[in-house]
């Protein structure tokens, strides 16, 4: 068998208020019977609820625009990479209400930036 490779981590932000938020990233999810490594991983984002609009800052290293499938329906954003042996997976609940057709986005260097314009 080929050794596995696992990658976890999390990044605490403080949100206005002073609440903290933690957010995992990486291959390896608890469950209920413990550990278990995914296929996927979950790259670290960063969301940024500006005045008129939304800005998701996703770290995916060795990925190019192109290989990113990006979804926004209902609030929520949904990007899907497979690369080769490279796969990343993330769902999440934007800030504020968004127009989709205004989603704009570039990657480079691995990091993706997605700027989607707010509604109203």
């Amino acid at each position: 068998p080929r050794p596995a490779r696992g990658e976890s981590g999390f990044s605490v932000r403080t949100l206005a208020g002073g609440k903290p938020v933690v957010e995992h990233f990486g291959n390896i999810k608890e469950t209920s019977e413990g550990l278990r490594m995914e296929e996927e991983r979950e790259p670290m984002v960063d969301v940024f609820d500006e005045k008129d609009h939304v800005l998701v800052v996703a770290e995916m290293p060795g990925v190019e625009k192109e290989d990113v499938d990006i979804k926004v329906k209902e609030g929520h954003l949904e990007l899907k990479v497979q690369r080769g042996k490279k796969k990343y997976y993330k769902y999440l609940l934007l800030p504020s209400a968004v127009d989709e057709s205004t989603l704009s986005s570039s990657c480079k260097n691995g990091i993706l930036e997605i700027k989607i314009a707010k509604k109203g």
